[in-house]
């Protein structure tokens, strides 16, 4: 089993300052994990190398805000017997389409689909891969509307099993949701 923090869409500092405290304090009290994933738009240096800093292993590629970091577009690794892709979304349009996140996963022959570029969470399958979005860190707005909040996912992988936790800031609290799906 390895265990995993989902990151997403940032935008420190072009458009939030901070990872609100409360997600922040949540997630070094979950850190170090095996893995740290994170579809971009961190938008600066400081906050990729906090990121990579959680987990022994980093998965971590560029959004359509990361000019100039040393990241690669797509990135696709096994992890427990699940192939998994990571890729920013800014290339779908409509924003988060099924279909076409669907097709990056099977392009690359992975079973899931790690994306961003919403600013919404999500996690579903679809056409037989799954798709999961953190939603946005600081829960600023994106290019295609608002998000619900500040936001991020925790989970583990074992045996094809895939369980995410969703830990969303609202009004001062933290809501959680759980997740589940067999591959």
């Amino acid at each position: 089993m390895i265990n995993l923090l989902v990151l997403g869409d940032a935008h420190i500092p072009e458009r939030a300052q901070e990872v609100p405290h409360p997600l922040k304090e949540r997630i070094e009290r979950l850190a170090p994990v095996d893995v740290v994933i994170s579809p971009g738009d961190y938008t600066s240096e400081d906050v990729v190398e906090w990121m990579a800093s959680l987990g022994e292993k980093a998965l971590l590629v560029t959004g359509n805000c990361d000019f100039g970091l040393p990241l690669p577009n797509r990135v696709t690794e096994e992890l427990e017997g699940l192939k998994v892709v990571v890729d920013h979304g800014s290339g779908v349009h409509p924003r988060g389409d099924p279909d076409q996140l669907a097709s990056i996963a099977e392009e690359e022959g992975a079973d899931v689909i790690f994306t961003g570029h919403t600013h919404r969470p999500e996690f579903r399958e679809h056409r037989g891969k799954l798709i999961v979005n953190p939603g946005s860190l600081t829960g600023v707005r994106s290019g295609g509307g608002a998000s619900p909040g500040p936001s991020f996912m925790y989970g583990t992988i074992e045996d094809r099993k895939v369980w995410m936790k969703l830990y969303l800031l609202r009004e001062g609290e933290v809501e959680t949701r759980e997740f589940e799906a067999e591959l």
